[in-house]
């Protein structure tokens, strides 16, 4: 995406973990961005850093895509995951107010928010054999294709 933004004649800032055990340097020489894209780092869960990373970037679109996606990850580290997840968000949208800032924010996420979706009559009638209950029951069959509209039953933390 930065790529992209770049391209279009974007200034473009990436806001880089501090433990970060990767080398984001590296990758942005491997999309060969390197020497334009600005780096800043910071954390998500820093809500001081944030603030600084937008006096320096000064943004009018933020796309937010800092998560913890990994699911094995967030089943043996849940807190980590709700820090970064669920606080580090808050931190990022608290930082802008604060700060007085005005961008627009893309946030993305995933169908795991989702978590089960029923595509079929027959599964549905396999989760209610075995789990008895199913919450929320679904409004129609198949819940297919996802949309921002569909229940949410998480299966991950």
């Amino acid at each position: 995406m930065a790529k992209e933004l770049i391209e279009r004649g974007a200034n473009v800032y990436g806001l880089v973990r501090w433990t970060t055990v990767h080398s984001p340097i590296k990758d942005l020489e491997d999309k060969g961005i390197h020497t334009e894209g600005r780096l800043i780092y910071g954390d998500l869960t820093n809500i001081s850093s944030l603030a600084h990373a937008l006096d320096v970037s000064k943004p009018d679109v933020i796309f937010h895509l800092g998560a913890q996606s990994y699911v094995p990850r967030s089943f043996t580290d849940p807190i980590e995951t709700t820090e970064t997840n669920l606080s580090g968000t808050q931190n990022l949208l608290e930082a802008i107010r604060i700060k007085d800032y005005d961008p627009k924010v893309i946030f993305a996420g995933s169908s795991e928010e989702y978590g089960l979706v029923i595509g079929s009559d027959k599964q549905y009638q396999e989760i209610k054999k075995k789990y008895k209950v199913l919450f929320p029951e679904p409004k129609e069959i198949p819940e297919l294709p996802i949309s921002e509209t569909n229940a949410l039953r998480p299966m991950s933390p």
